[in-house]
């Protein structure tokens, strides 16, 4: 009997076509003949690292132009020349836990050796042109995008955020992710909106109309974090600390070394730094006060 060939998904996604041999949510369909191509393909045995191949975590090892990872429950990935995510799931595991890895992780380290520069933050065009809220995970960078959504302002990329040699950003995946207490303080209706994983009471916030398909300037960056009083704290970056400040947001930083990519990386970041402003905004983290931090 002839083995019956995987459908094919296409998608359009951070200035690529993405072919998949699975469905996944939200992104926008078709095809780009302009447009490079990424891969996603299931296999049943993952390819050998390449010779020089290093241990850089727990799970994870990588060479240039090679990252494989593997993920207790849920998958194991190889992404490969910045062009192919190979994936081995883990049996019983659910479709959105996968998109959750290979469109992050997986996704983040082909963008990496595209020769972008991938960082951890939220991406929103005001006034035509990109300010990037950066961060750790928690301190509200969805959040404030989803905000500013509400207010009539288009979101770019959520989460992953790819900005290439000519300091734009690269438009990412037509949703935000919220966990369901912010949700509840935004008023944002939940039912019906798929979870990233079924264990986790965070869901895909499709953007619709609000979705900027377009790159744009990079222009203001603020790192958020905590502050412990109720007042609203915004101080300006300069020289070294601006510099410190971007290279510390970057998506899996073990990722850029492990992949040798460490003085292009640098040189990334210092040319960024001398594109944009950078502010770091500590705020409360009980409440929501967007109207006093935009001012800012």
């Amino acid at each position: 009997m002839t083995a019956v060939p995987a459908p094919t998904y296409s998608y359009c996604a951070y200035g690529f076509n993405l072919t998949s041999d699975m469905p996944l949510e939200q992104l926008l369909p078709g095809i780009n003949p302009a447009l490079d191509t990424i891969t996603l393909s299931r296999v049943d045995t993952l390819p050998d690292g390449p010779k020089g191949v290093k241990k850089i975590g727990p799970f994870v090892q990588a060479a240039p132009n090679y990252l494989s990872m593997q993920v207790s429950q849920i998958l194991d990935f190889v992404a490969l020349d910045g062009t192919t995510l190979l994936y081995r799931p883990h049996d019983t595991v659910d479709l959105t836990s996968l998109q959750v890895f290979l469109l992050g992780s997986g996704l983040g380290a082909l963008l990496m050796q595209r020769d972008l520069l991938v960082v951890h933050g939220n991406a929103v065009e005001i006034d035509g042109v990109c300010v990037l809220c950066v961060g750790p995970s928690g301190v509200g960078k969805s959040t404030t995008a989803a905000a500013l959504m509400q207010r009539g302002y288009r979101v770019i990329s959520d989460d992953v955020c790819a900005i290439n040699a000519k300091g734009q950003i690269i438009p990412g995946i037509p949703h935000i992710k919220l966990w369901q207490e912010a949700a509840d303080n935004l008023q944002v209706q939940t039912a019906g909106l798929s979870r990233i994983r079924p264990e986790l009471e965070k869901y895909r916030v499709p953007l619709g109309d609000l979705f900027c398909a377009d790159p744009i300037d990079v222009r203001k960056i603020y790192v958020l974090s905590p502050n412990n009083s109720e007042e609203v704290v915004c101080e300006t970056l300069k020289g070294q600390g601006k510099f410190l400040a971007l290279r510390s947001n970057t998506y899996r930083p073990r990722f850029v070394d492990g992949l040798g990519m460490k003085s292009a990386h640098f040189q990334q970041v210092t040319i960024l730094s001398q594109q944009v402003t950078v502010k770091r905004l500590r705020r409360p983290m009980s409440g929501f006060q967007l109207d006093n931090t935009k001012r800012r």
